[in-house]
């Protein structure tokens, strides 16, 4: 291992999602999703690690770990329990969530939409409805109008590509529909345009604010589709793959450019339509051709034979040359500013974590030197979380939580990640501390 440097005006940061960590909200779609028993154990976004009542604690935590920006979710079901009543206490408790980020010169990034919603909007179809859009815009207009004054930053959607596709075809999340490919599409068109109307909506009213520092952009799940094998068929089932699950999202979100199978042309006209580029990279993924006729792009497998150091502990494969090679790809693509929002790692004896992180900062430092626009890390997650389908085994927190207490404690990976964010630069004597 060799030392890292990057410009010190890199920024640091981490990132959660408020269905993951906050806990007590009985509106949402992924309460009800537990009451059907449909997480790992049984268990539920109900307990969660408690952020919602332990907000100040865990911006104290981000400060000790020397983070400068912080990526957060606001819960639609929190500001809108019930189709259109609003919630004053959930608006409240966001703007001063806010107010105590920026009191600690933590820069909040904010995203809308991060997999959850009010379960009023889950029983109406939630986004194959059409009028779901209109929904969404209604209830970014409120945000908008309540913490606009405060917040320039904006996440529109979280991984439309990994919503549908566990929503429609996996049965993974709410409401569990299983290879419902024309729902899958549906969807997909709806999350487009929903992101194309909100990107104008939030630049238009933070004019009309007198703010124009406004950034909106989307946070994608760009994972790396590797082939096993070289049959033709593999290799067509990739290329399909890879459009399904990145080009027809990139296409609508960036370009606003409705492709086949959801649609054509400019539904509300030719443009770029995100001010960044936000990337969710975790791991590389193999492409096997299926034989399952609903599987039309191909599926992905686990590889049985992969040394134990080389995965996680969900089993997905570590690799962080996969985080070079999507950014290349998409950067030379679109040109517009990177931020890395989320990337991090399952490892509950924490063992792995701080190689994990310099691994893929080694990855930034080589993007950077080929001349990608690469602004920002937001490491995924200042907490141990729910991981959604997988309950609350999975540990991907910097900060160890005890869910039977709900004691935190940074990990030997956050005061590594710490020191990184404070120095940027990974120094030899880190690499002794943390590394050897």
């Amino acid at each position: 291992m060799k030392p890292i440097k990057l410009p010190k005006e890199f920024l640091f940061g981490s990132a959660t999602a408020a269905t993951q960590i906050e806990g007590g909200d009985r509106h949402s779609n992924w309460y009800h999703w537990g009451l059907q028993g449909k997480i790992a154990n049984n268990e539920s976004p109900i307990v969660a690690a408690d952020h919602y009542n332990r907000v100040e604690e865990d911006i104290g935590l981000m400060k000790e770990m020397n983070h400068e920006i912080y990526r957060m979710s606001i819960e639609w079901s929190r500001i809108e329990p019930q189709e259109g009543i609003w919630s004053e206490e959930g608006i409240s408790h966001y703007q001063q969530e806010i107010r105590a980020l920026l009191r600690a010169g933590i820069k909040p990034l904010i995203t809308l939409h991060h997999f959850s919603h009010p379960q009023w909007f889950e029983e109406i179809g939630q986004w194959t409805n059409k009028d779901s859009v209109k929904y969404f815009l209604r209830f970014t207009k409120k945000v908008i109008s309540s913490i606009g004054h405060e917040v320039s930053e904006y996440c529109t959607i979280n991984e439309p590509n990994v919503f549908v596709n566990d929503t429609f075809m996996e049965g993974k999340y709410p409401p569990g529909k299983k290879d419902e490919i024309m729902s899958y599409f549906r969807a997909s068109r709806n999350l487009i345009i929903a992101h194309l109307k909100t990107y104008e909506m939030i630049h238009k009213m933070r004019e009309e604010m007198g703010y124009h520092d406004t950034l909106v952009g989307i946070a994608m799940h760009l994972a790396y589709f590797d082939v096993s094998g070289n049959k033709l068929l593999t290799r067509i089932s990739k290329e399909l793959m890879d459009y399904s699950f990145h080009k027809l999202f990139l296409n609508g979100m960036v370009e606003g450019h409705l492709t086949f199978p959801i649609g054509s042309g400019y539904p509300i006209g030719k443009g770029i339509y995100c001010d960044f580029l936000g990337i969710n990279y975790y791991s590389r993924h193999l492409i096997h051709s299926s034989s399952n006729p609903a599987m039309l792009f191909g599926e992905v497998k686990v590889e049985e034979d992969l040394p134990d150091a080389s995965v996680n502990d969900l089993g997905w494969e570590i690799y962080p040359k996969g985080l070079y090679k999507v950014v290349k790809k998409i950067y030379d693509l679109y040109k517009l500013p990177i931020y890395i929002t989320e990337n991090g790692i399952p490892d509950a004896k924490d063992t792995k974590r701080s190689k994990f992180i310099y691994d893929h900062i080694l990855e930034i430092k080589r993007l950077i030197e080929d001349g990608v626009d690469i602004r920002r890390y937001y490491h995924w997650s200042l907490l141990d979380n729910l991981e959604w389908n997988d309950g609350y085994t999975p540990r991907f927190g910097l900060v160890e939580v005890n869910y039977e207490t709900q004691e935190r404690t940074i990990r030997g990976s956050g005061r590594f990640y710490g020191e990184l964010c404070r120095e940027k630069e990974i120094t030899e004597e880190m690499i002794d501390k943390y590394l050897r």
